[in-house]
């Protein structure tokens, strides 16, 4: 008995030591960006893999589940919105002395104040007018949609007069279905309000040929895609929307998105000479079924060109926590996951998007995955920006070439599946 009781010390000394030294290494390796990876890989193949096994591998999954949770865990950067620049701004009223100038030049001020005016009211204008909205709730039960179309230098506008006081509450698929080229929504907010989130799909759909949209100081809160576009494949060759721009604009979520369908608050397939800038975008993610779950920030794929994401301020976790490792959010992306060659602007879909540009952004707590991932992106540009509690950079495939410099990244920056990376001056955090 005092054998079997020595023994038994022994054993938990044993044990002891061994944990001791499992987090002593593990805190030392953790600390590394292989030793960061490697820990994000290792939890997710455990939880996937640990309801799925028995006998001596769920044991030794157990184990290594015990010690992974052993390990430090990656700690959340706090980001104070207010003291950003990036965003929605309150404080662009449009007085009525500007109302009033507004109806001298326009050639139809439509002052709306109900959902039945505004609805009316887009399939009315015409080039140079301005649709008003008055303060109040707006409740939209089926997509807005629009006729005419404006010009370059006579655009038409959907204002509010007074930013976050006029409400858009979304019942449907889509909020604002827009197939026309020169239209400017400005100092709206959008609320998804279905019954079930997955139904929330987009704010503002551009469909085809809707140039030079200017999507400006307004607030997108509780979509899945808050802003998509894709091409017109009835038209042979299809139509894209070109010269578009989204700025100032705040895009997050209050809750975890409870679809299969993507959420990426920026989905773009397809378009040249995008501008997305000065945006405030954060808590994208959707809710676990078991699987890895992989959203992004924004990105644009489908073969479009020249775009660029410049002075952005993507945070992957503001108010809404990681659920597990299998939780993966990416900040911005030229490439995405990919496109069918059949949805894609460039013949056969060789190149994602080409000359693009990420700039000046900062992105952060991007924990279990990269801030910046290329996929198939040609001549693109990744400069100046702050990259802080992620992985790093992903460059993937032979089609992909970047320049990187002059970026802060706490992380590492990595070529991968004979991708071409050029990097200079970089500030490599650890």
């Amino acid at each position: 008995m005092k054998i079997q009781k020595a023994s038994f010390k022994k054993l938990a000394s044993y044990s002891l030591i061994v944990v001791g030294l499992t987090l002593v290494i593990g805190t030392i390796f953790l600390q590394s960006n292989l030793g960061k990876e490697l820990t994000i890989k290792g939890r997710q193949y455990v939880q996937l893999n640990l309801h799925q096994n028995w006998g001596v591998k769920l044991a030794l999954l157990e184990c290594a589940d015990f010690l992974l949770t052993l390990l430090p865990q990656q700690q959340i950067l706090p980001f104070d919105r207010d003291k950003s620049d990036a965003g929605f701004d309150r404080a662009k009223i449009i007085d009525s002395h500007s109302i009033k100038a507004i109806s001298l030049v326009a050639p139809k001020l439509y002052q709306v104040s109900s959902e039945v005016g505004l609805r009316k009211a887009m399939l009315s204008a015409h080039a140079g007018d301005v649709i008003l909205l008055a303060p109040g709730n707006y409740f939209v039960p089926k997509r807005l949609e629009v006729r005419h179309n404006g010009t370059l230098d006579r655009p038409i506008r959907i204002v509010a007069s007074s930013p976050g006081n006029s409400v858009l509450h979304i019942q449907n698929t889509e909020g604002i279905y827009l197939d026309k080229a020169n239209w400017h929504i400005e100092n709206i907010v959008f609320k998804g309000a279905c019954k079930q989130q997955r139904y929330c799909e987009h704010a503002i759909h551009l469909y085809g040929n809707a140039d030079n949209t200017q999507i400006i100081n307004n607030q997108f809160i509780d979509f899945n895609a808050a802003v998509k576009a894709n091409g017109n494949y009835q038209h042979k060759p299809a139509w894209f929307a070109d010269n578009v721009t989204i700025t100032n604009n705040d895009f997050f979520n209050h809750s975890y998105r409870n679809t299969m369908t993507p959420a990426t608050p920026i989905d773009v397939v397809g378009g040249n000479n995008w501008l997305i800038d000065k945006n405030f975008i954060a808590d994208f993610a959707r809710t676990l079924t078991g699987k890895i779950s992989v959203t992004y920030g924004g990105f644009l794929k489908g073969g479009g060109a020249n775009g660029v994401f410049s002075n952005n301020v993507i945070n992957c976790a503001w108010r809404l926590p990681y659920q597990s490792s299998l939780d993966v959010r990416v900040g911005l992306s030229f490439g995405n996951g990919g496109t069918q060659g059949e949805f894609c602007q460039s013949q056969h879909c060789e190149y994602e998007h080409t000359g693009g540009k990420i700039k000046d952004n900062l992105v952060l707590n991007c924990i279990n995955d990269v801030s910046i991932y290329l996929n198939k992106a040609a001549a693109s540009e990744i400069t100046g920006n702050r990259l802080l509690n992620s992985l790093g950079i992903d460059a993937r495939f032979k089609q992909t070439s970047v320049n990187i410099n002059h970026n802060i990244v706490d992380g590492r920056i990595k070529a991968r599946d004979n991708a071409f990376i050029s990097q200079r001056d970089n500030d490599m955090v650890n």
